[in-house]
Order: C-alpha cells, then structure tokens, then sequence
C-alpha cells in the first residue's frame, strides 16, 4: 500500500492535482482507515504528500526553483550519513547491490515501474547502511524528494534515466567501504 501510493505520487505529472481520500483508500487497499492515515502520516513526513485545512491530503508540489536545493540537501544528508555508517558491507547488502546491478541491466517489460523498484531499493539499501536511526530517517525522507525529481525525468526520457542509473550502481559497487559508497553518492546528487 505504501509504495503503490509511493508510485502513484512519484509518477503523476508534477502539475496534476492529486488529492487521496482515506475512505476510498481504504475501501481500495480493503483496510480500515486506521493503515491509511499511517501510510499518509509517513508520506507526509517525506514531504510527498501535506494536509490543507478545509482541502484535505494533496500531493505536494514540485517547485521546480527547489530542485537543485533538494539534490544539494540529499548531498548534504548523504555526507553526514558516512558519520555513522557501518564499517564493512555485509553479505545481505553485497547481495542487494547485485540485485540492484542485475535490474538495471535488464528493466523489464514496464521500464518506468523497473526505474521506481530499483530506486526504492537502492534507498533502502544506503539507508541499511546508516546506523543512526534518525540521520536513516531524515535520508530517507530528502531521498523521496529526489526521487520524485528523478521518477519526472524518467517520465520524459527512460532511456537515459537508466543510462544515468546504471552509471550511479556501477560506481557504487566499486566502492570499497559504505563510507566510500556514501561520498560517492553525495558527490552524484550534488
């Protein structure tokens, strides 16, 4: 439910209004409104999605005069995080990052639905890494903002969105340490 939503925000034209109703949610995902307003709590805490008085939960906007600043504050974020990451890769995230690798050598038959999937793993991988919770959180929450940038330029050219993936994922499996991989990831969304 999370991430449908996730991708439903994520791949909406940033000038089409979005508004979610927590019953028809509900009665979509065939859970009470309980799960609903948590999966919208989160949401809202990554700045996908606020609450208007009297309009109700709408799909937050993407000013495009904030873009850069949203790169530059995931960089920002990024560099912090090799305070607190983990010494050494552990065998599950080797295993995640060949995944990742994998995926985006062969996207499948809904690129765009592919581009979301490997995305969303590859920031739960580098969150995995931080082992400060609330830095962990803070990443993952700037990350869905560039997420959202980067789902809008895949709208436009998927080609070379994945071009530009497969690049970030060979780099970062070069790296030899989580800090490494961390300094490399900043230095990409700079």
């Amino acid at each position: 439910m999370l991430q449908e939503l996730r991708f439903r925000i994520c791949t909406t034209h940033p000038d089409t209004p979005m508004m979610l109703h927590e019953g028809k949610l509900a009665q979509e995902f065939g859970v009470s409104r309980t799960p609903i307003r948590q999966v919208l709590q989160r949401l809202s805490f990554e700045h996908l999605l606020e609450t208007r008085s009297g309009v109700g939960t709408v799909v937050s906007t993407l000013d495009p005069a904030q873009r850069d600043l949203h790169f530059s504050m995931l960089s920002d974020m990024l560099r912090l995080c090799t305070r607190c990451c983990v010494p050494a890769f552990a065998m599950p995230t080797r295993i995640q990052l060949a995944t990742i690798t994998e995926l985006t050598a062969n996207p499948g038959e809904t690129p765009l639905a592919s581009y979301f999937t490997i995305r969303t793993q590859f920031l739960d991988l580098v969150s995995g890494l931080v082992q400060d919770p609330i830095a962990a959180e803070a990443h993952a929450a700037l990350h869905w903002r560039v997420i959202r940038w980067r789902m809008q330029a895949a709208r436009e050219d998927i080609d070379a969105a994945f071009s530009a993936l497969r690049a970030t994922v060979a780099a970062v499996s070069a790296a030899q340490t989580p800090t490494a991989l961390l300094a490399g990831l900043a230095a990409e969304t700079a």
